[in-house]
């Protein structure tokens, strides 16, 4: 794709959403720290020791979900889409370089590659926005923790990593053709390594 060129509209709306829901929490720590300063001159209440720790590790379940599960879907997906293949001929400049002939390598490229793209991004949806509402939902045990009266210092890095979880899911073309490439075993032409810069 030419870096030139301005992302295709669903992946422009893939990244809407991950920006509003990136920035959301910004506005949940927002709103918990308001609700938390503004008790009406109540202390926070004591929580249960065991429910920190508890959510802890619902939250790695969550965070090993959130990366593994929309790969899985997104396999899937992109596997069932009705894309035509052909055999094309690889390259291979070491052939050349020691001046004989051997037999050209073959490697399967998809026929159509503007609808093979098309069929990418689409069937890429689904799986981000799973992705991303994992992602969030650690972030949304924290801010759990710190509405039942959980320190700063428990309830924080539950935002951190949520956060994290997000910001490593910006959606770019270089990424979800090498997806798509993997789940048909084809490439989008000869010698392509998915390096295109959207």
């Amino acid at each position: 794709m030419n870096p030139s060129k301005p992302p295709p509209p669903a992946l422009m709306t893939q990244r809407i959403l991950w920006f509003a829901l990136l920035t959301s929490n910004v506005l949940y720590v927002g709103v918990l720290f308001y609700l938390r300063a503004n008790r009406g001159g109540q202390s926070l209440p004591a929580i249960d020791p065991m429910l920190a720790p508890a959510f802890a590790v619902v939250a790695l379940g969550v965070s090993a979900a959130s990366l593994l599960l929309p790969r899985r879907l997104y396999a899937s997906f992109a596997s069932s889409a009705p894309i035509e293949i052909r055999d094309g001929v690889k390259e291979d400049p070491m052939g050349a370089l020691q001046g004989f002939r051997r037999p050209a390598p073959s490697e399967r490229i998809f026929a159509d590659t503007d609808a093979a793209r098309r069929a990418a991004l689409l069937r890429n949806m689904t799986p981000f926005i799973v992705g991303m509402a994992l992602a969030e939902a650690v972030s949304l045990l924290g801010f759990v923790l710190g509405f039942l009266g959980a320190g700063e210092a428990t309830f924080l890095p539950f935002f951190a990593v949520g956060v994290a979880l997000q910001a490593t899911r910006f959606p770019t073309m270089v990424a979800i053709e090498r997806a798509f490439e993997a789940a048909h075993g084809a490439k989008f032409f000869p010698g392509h390594t998915s390096g295109t810069s959207d």
